[in-house]
């Protein structure tokens, strides 16, 4: 299973992947240029391309007035482990905030005796 989002690309795009991932152009056709890649992209319809996080890619429509979609595609085990890490770290900053007040208590407790 795959999470995704869907664009419909009317001009030049030029961004960053956040994370591995497969761009499938939908309908249309794109032109795609990807940093420290020799060659460009065009892409059509069913075409995908496998990204990896940080590739720095820009995006064209073929034809001008001709908006393409296109769906960004990641690999749900990806979001489970980020949605995973993110839980971890909030449980983790609440004990720390919970130990925080304690000792907190305690230096008060220690300057009243």
């Amino acid at each position: 299973m795959k999470l995704h989002s869907t664009m419909c690309l009317d001009g030049v795009w030029r961004g960053r992947a956040g994370q591995a991932g497969e761009l499938l152009v939908a309908t249309g056709r794109v032109w795609l240029t990807r940093d420290d890649d020799l060659a460009d992209h065009v892409l059509a319809a069913g075409d995908r391309l496998r990204l990896s996080a940080g590739d720095r890619i820009t995006l064209e429509p073929w034809a001008p007035g001709r908006a393409p979609v296109l769906v960004w595609q990641v690999p749900a085990r990806l979001h489970g482990v980020r949605a995973l890490l993110r839980a971890g770290a909030q449980l983790l900053a609440a004990q720390l905030e919970r130990a925080a007040h304690r000792l907190q208590a305690w230096a008060g407790d220690l300057s009243a005796a």
